[in-house]
């Protein structure tokens, strides 16, 4: 009798499956109701990169081989600045304009409205993503208190003739920028620059082209911090020099927004879900404002992101504003799910008591 009861449950799970399947390839695709605020970031990031691209080549920069699509965010696999390893696809794809798309999207799912004031600390390892953050602040008319690190992976920002924030005052210049950073530092190990190849290698003409880079940063009005008191200290003062902020988007692995630890890999992508880490000295700023309850965007795994929202990763053409999938979301009919479950509780009430009238039989 026992075995018989399990065989019925086991059926009605196994007509799930179709049913399910069913409800799926029957949802419609809609449009976000915020899309067009996503198109219009979207096209600005576009305007920004061009921008980008162009004070790059007019300062003898050439596009590197690897850029297939030509948006000239790419630096090389290495150079005096390069701090880590990183993926040549997910820097080809983290220069598509669908992440300042994405930027709007997640925003407003973390309840940012205009006039808000959001935090952000970018690393250069993603400049792309970096001006995607600053395009959707500008089309939602927030205020944003961010900081900049210099020091980038494999491919990201990391021509010392032209470095991320001098991207930014390129796009603040042409007036499609309203703000520039707060902070900037060096990035990489103790936020300083110390395991830059120019340092590890101790080159000296790489290091004398990192203090050439120096000085030109301050003729240009954008100063270096360096940070002196310990890293708990540097993180507080950030968080201090950011204020009351309604989210905080960290973009790559700069180690005042990750951490000192391997914590904040594990709390995932994108819009985080609320969790209450354990606060230490080494906890960095995507714990700290978890903890305080303050929405956090971590922009980090490409592929990851492209996987779960619809960009398209590593794509040979580039997108058209508002044609991928973050634009959208499935919509499903909830008669048809009503059914579903209706159906499935009914059937296993009903091999219940039919299990109960046997066994009283």
């Amino acid at each position: 009798m026992k075995e018989r009861k399990l065989l019925w449950q086991g059926l009605v799970a196994l007509a799930l499956i179709p049913c399910v399947l069913l409800i799926y390839l029957m949802g419609r695709r809609v449009r976000l109701p915020y899309a067009d605020e996503m198109e219009s970031a979207a096209r600005l990031h576009g305007q920004v990169v061009a921008a980008v691209k162009a004070e790059r080549l007019r300062r003898g920069y050439e596009l590197v081989p690897e850029d297939r699509l030509a948006l000239g965010l790419m630096g090389n696999q290495i150079s005096a600045i390069t701090t880590s390893l990183g993926s040549e696809e997910a820097k080809r794809t983290s220069q598509l304009s669908d992440f300042a798309a994405l930027a709007v999207r997640y925003l407003h799912e973390a309840g940012v409205r205009p006039g808000d004031r959001i935090g952000a600390c970018f690393s250069a390892s993603f400049p792309g993503v970096d001006l995607a953050v600053l395009c959707a602040a500008e089309i939602m008319g927030l205020d944003i208190e961010y900081s900049v690190s210099i020091g980038s992976s494999n491919y990201g920002a990391n021509l010392p003739g032209y470095v991320l924030p001098e991207m930014i005052l390129t796009a603040h210049q042409a007036g499609l920028l309203s703000t520039l950073p707060q902070l900037i530092t060096m990035g990489g190990d103790g936020d300083a620059g110390e395991n830059m190849m120019a340092y590890m290698l101790e080159d000296e003409e790489d290091i004398r082209e990192i203090e050439e880079m120096q000085a030109r940063l301050n003729e240009e009005g954008l100063s270096l911090t360096y940070y002196s008191q310990g890293f708990e200290a540097d993180v507080l003062d950030r968080m201090a020099r950011m204020g009351d902020i309604a989210a905080f988007v960290n973009v790559g692995g700069n180690i005042l927004g990750m951490g000192d630890t391997d914590a904040a890999v594990n709390f995932g992508q994108g819009l985080m879900p609320p969790a209450d880490p354990r606060i230490g000295p080494k906890s960095g700023l995507v714990e700290r404002y978890l903890s305080l309850g303050v929405p956090v965007i971590h922009l980090l795994n490409i592929k990851q992101l492209c996987a779960e929202t619809g960009i398209p990763y590593d794509p040979v053409t580039l997108p058209e504003p508002g044609t991928s999938g973050v634009y959208y979301h499935r919509d499903y009919s909830r008669l048809a799910i009503g059914l579903v479950f209706a159906g499935a509780a009914i059937a296993i009430l009903a091999i219940q008591l039919l299990s109960r009238q046997k066994r009283e039989a």
